[in-house]
């Protein structure tokens, strides 16, 4: 059995693959599994993974019909062999040793998940630079701990491909991806599930994954502003069913779903803004105000954005004029990030992490 197995699932990214591929391949823990799944991709994908898969016995190239990254991440888990499971999106790359140090961690205190930080690798026209997202400093490395203690995980981004899960527990958990149309934001609910069901927890501040930002508006990402809304509702209903109900769960979950909803209001155009506008409506209406409005649970900044996004429209107004001047004009002269970028291109930068 190998230590890792690592899934990478795959479609129309062949400008990117050979280095995401190339980088777990040099890892310097080599008793792992690759499975490359090629989702029905219409470029060269498919002859790129079946040639690395010539060239190396720990490389499986699987080919599937287009089902979307939530059916191909199940594919996948259904036939790895490995103590853990590892995740690679195929248009990022990771540093040699991530899958060495995790599998330590993990081995040192039998950990569920395995959790470390990550570098925003923004890959765009407009600005090009790394970022190490400064995440809480209080969260221990010495120790496992339960979501309870820090939930602040689930407010930070997913990420659920920096850390490694033991397969033992989402098999036993039963926890698989949502499998939705597309990429479907699916990484949401699996992100939840684990953290929620995990007994013991694991992080390092350490930043091993570089994750390839390619759009310099979030708002960009989102093709489809219903995905949001499914997937809270997907994990509103699951945590309902467990019978989970801690207000620190809770509060994070709607910090992170208020970042959403701006996200969605940020987009140049929305296709149905009276759908859109009902949705969101509804995902701030399932928000338990006693949480909200507890200083406990939440921060004055977001209980302002709370409070304006009650008028959606002012809220999106708002917004749309910040990508306006985000667009002529942004400037960062911090001591790690310091750089200028004036109508779409980078005049002055500098970055490190």
């Amino acid at each position: 059995m190998p230590k890792i197995s690592v899934i990478v699932p795959i479609y129309g990214v062949e400008k990117y693959l050979k280095e995401a591929i190339d980088s777990v391949l040099i890892q310097t823990m080599q008793d792992i599994e690759v499975l490359l799944i090629d989702d029905g991709s219409k470029d060269s994908c498919p002859q790129i993974i079946d040639e690395y898969a010539k060239k190396d016995h720990r490389v499986i190239a699987l080919h599937k019909q287009n089902g979307g990254y939530g059916h191909t991440m199940n594919y996948g888990l259904e036939r790895a062999k490995g103590e853990y499971i590892a995740i690679l999106e195929p248009d990022d790359f990771i540093k040699c040793d991530m899958y060495k140090k995790l599998y330590e961690i993990a081995k040192k205190f039998n950990s569920d998940i395995v959790k470390s930080a990550f570098i925003e690798n923004i890959d765009t026209p407009q600005l090009k630079k790394m970022v190490h997202p400064n995440w809480s400093k209080d969260i221990p490395e010495n120790r496992s701990f339960k979501i309870q203690e820090y939930p602040e995980f689930l407010y930070y981004h997913p990420s659920v491909w920096s850390a490694i899960y033991k397969r033992e527990f989402l098999n036993k958990n039963n926890i698989r991806f949502v499998e939705a149309p597309g990429a479907g934001w699916t990484d949401n609910p699996f992100q939840v599930q684990t953290m929620c069901l995990a007994e013991r927890i694991n992080y390092t501040q350490e930043a091993f994954y570089f994750w390839r930002k390619l759009n310099y508006f979030e708002a960009d990402d989102l093709k489809d502003y219903t995905l949001p809304y499914k997937r809270s509702n997907e994990i509103h209903a699951w945590l309902e069913e467990k019978g989970i109900c801690d207000k620190k769960i809770l509060a994070s979950l709607y910090m992170r779903e208020l970042a959403y909803i701006g996200i969605i209001l940020a987009k140049r155009k929305i296709e149905n803004k009276k759908d859109c506008f009902e949705l969101i409506k509804k995902m701030l209406d399932r928000m338990n105000e006693e949480i909200i409005f507890d200083k406990n649970y939440f921060s004055k900044r977001h209980l302002k954005i709370y409070k304006t996004f009650k008028n959606l429209s002012f809220a999106r107004a708002m917004l749309l004029f910040k990508r306006f001047k985000k667009s002529i004009i942004r400037i960062r002269l911090g001591k790690k990030n310091r750089y200028v970028v004036l109508f779409g291109r980078t005049i002055f930068g500098k970055t490190s992490y």
